[in-house]
């Protein structure tokens, strides 16, 4: 077991979710926290009040490349280059950045969340754990979606499967530089994403689909990070729900099992999907 009393670690989305749940968790190890966010849950706020300096909080908009580099710089001046930096800010592909809505003007959000940021942090990361001398675990939130495809969220499945292949060309980052770069993939999280963000997408959960906590998510989080972590480097590691882990491999993997699962249960968002180009095919130009 590892000792994280001395360490240091970032977190962005730490403000809600699963990043809030790792921070929290991280916090009871004794490791220092920076939470990088838009805003904080009240959840949060209070973790913030209860953890006399040793969780932070910097306002960034993980978007902006500039506030992103701030926050590394601000660690650095205030705590220390980080130990452990988790790019968990992400989103479900919502109404006002999703490939069938066209409401965006210059660029899919979901694409600057979920796939610029993490690549970006982790260059970041990785500069300030060198630059520090010394290693580090850099862990990404991906997610079954990975795996998996949906016509109702193409581009949140998308970014995820590339988180999964991003992660995997640092395997050798470990042995040159004690630099170690995972990526979990949880199932059907019961988190903000859903209840808050996106409860229009509620109703493509299946009766039989079981939701998983995620504390149990931010313990496979931690369980990546350990000194000798049974997950290498470079290595996905999926998160099904009732402490089932498993690696998914990069060729021939049997994919996601039921547990935590929603994808092919139910396709009433498909449906809608298919109803509005349905419509759209036949209005008149």
């Amino acid at each position: 077991m590892s000792d994280f009393s001395q360490q240091v670690a970032i977190v962005t989305g730490g403000g809600s979710g699963i990043g809030l749940a790792f921070t929290t968790l991280l916090h009871s190890k004794g490791c220092s926290v920076v939470i990088g966010d838009l805003a904080l849950t009240e959840d949060a706020k209070k973790l913030v009040e209860c953890a006399a300096g040793k969780v932070v909080f910097k306002q960034t908009d993980v978007t902006n490349w500039k506030q992103l580099a701030e926050l590394f710089s601000f660690t650095e001046t205030k705590l220390g280059a980080p130990d452990i930096v988790c790019p968990g800010a992400g989103i479900f592909e919502p109404k006002w950045s999703s490939f069938w809505n066209d409401t965006e003007e210059n660029s899919y959000k979901t694409i600057d969340i979920n796939i610029t940021h993490p690549t970006k942090a982790t260059r970041l990361a990785i500069r300030s754990m060198i630059r520090a001398k010394k290693g580090g675990t850099i862990v990404h939130i991906s997610s079954i979606g990975g795996q998996t495809t949906r016509l109702s969220v193409p581009i949140y499945c998308a970014t995820k499967a590339y988180i999964n292949h991003f992660v995997r060309a640092f395997a050798g980052l470990d042995d040159e530089q004690g630099i170690r770069v995972l990526g979990v993939a949880p199932g059907l999280v019961r988190s903000p994403l859903w209840f808050k963000e996106n409860p229009d997408k509620l109703k493509s959960v299946g009766e039989n689909d079981l939701w998983i906590e995620p504390s149990e998510i931010a313990e496979v989080l931690l369980e990546c990070c350990e000194k000798n972590s049974q997950w290498t480097a470079g290595t996905i590691v999926e998160a099904s729900g009732q402490g089932r882990r498993r690696e998914v491999k990069v060729f021939n993997d049997e994919g996601p099992p039921g547990i935590g699962r929603s994808a092919g249960a139910n396709m009433s968002l498909e449906d809608d999907v298919l109803a509005m180009l349905k419509e759209e095919r036949a209005r008149k130009y």
